[in-house]
């Protein structure tokens, strides 16, 4: 069973800003881990949130989405079909976008995780019998109204990069709104949503709005450089 684009999809993930660290696993079966801690505390983490699972499900309610917040940061994982998708957030990040993104790799690959092996014995009891319970989140997560690819962009790396080269040539709060213009005018939708020519070509478009010629072919060169080492 290939599992290489889901790596791929979970890798792209953790590569948004305040992403601090992803797991995906399914039972024994941990499909891709990078956490900024050693193995054995994500294997804790690990055995933490089944027991979660397990405690849920015997009082017949289905876990789905939980959102830990710490001092330091937060824990979001999501739950579909006995897949658990872990991520670690620094207080950077924007949740509901985090929520979003990891809810369409899960349905975008929902048939392959389904078929993926699982150390776990016990059979799940019928999902008819379950009643499905949104663990509290002080943030809503927005629905997916049309089917998104299954990969996430870098977009948040990228305008990270974008903000800061146009910060040497403009103050960085017009810098933000110049890259909220450019979004606007081009109607790309959501950015985190665009395939990597897309993204590309969305920064260009942003550093093309600078004026002066020599200093846009400088800022042109510096991303380039940049967008390269982003997909390196």
């Amino acid at each position: 069973m290939p599992l290489n684009p889901i790596i791929a999809a979970t890798t792209a993930l953790s590569r948004l800003d305040g992403v601090a660290g992803v797991i995906l696993f399914k039972g024994e079966n941990v499909v891709h881990r990078q956490m900024p801690f050693s193995e054995q505390r994500s294997d804790e983490l690990i055995s933490i949130i089944k027991q979660m699972m397990d405690g849920y499900t015997q009082v017949r309610r289905k876990m789905r989405l939980v959102h830990l917040e710490f001092d330091g940061g937060l824990l979001l994982f999501m739950i579909q079909e006995g897949v658990v998708l872990i991520t670690l957030l620094t207080p950077k990040a924007d949740p509901d976008m985090i929520a979003s993104a990891g809810s369409i790799l899960l349905a975008d690959n929902a048939r392959t995780l389904s078929a993926l092996s699982t150390a776990a014995s016990a059979t799940p009891p019928p999902v008819d019998q379950i009643e499905e319970l949104v663990v509290t989140t002080p943030r809503a997560v927005q629905q997916i109204a049309v089917k998104a690819e299954s990969f996430v962009s870098n977009w948040g790396e990228v305008r990270k990069v974008l903000e800061g080269l146009l910060s040497k040539v403009m103050g960085r709060a017009q810098a933000t709104n110049l890259v909220n213009r450019c979004i606007e005018k081009e109607n790309v939708g959501d950015p985190y949503r665009l395939q990597p020519a897309a993204v590309t070509e969305l920064a260009t478009a942003v550093i093309n709005q600078v004026p002066n010629n020599a200093k846009r072919r400088q800022l042109q060169s510096e991303l380039d450089s940049a967008l390269e080492n982003l997909t390196a």
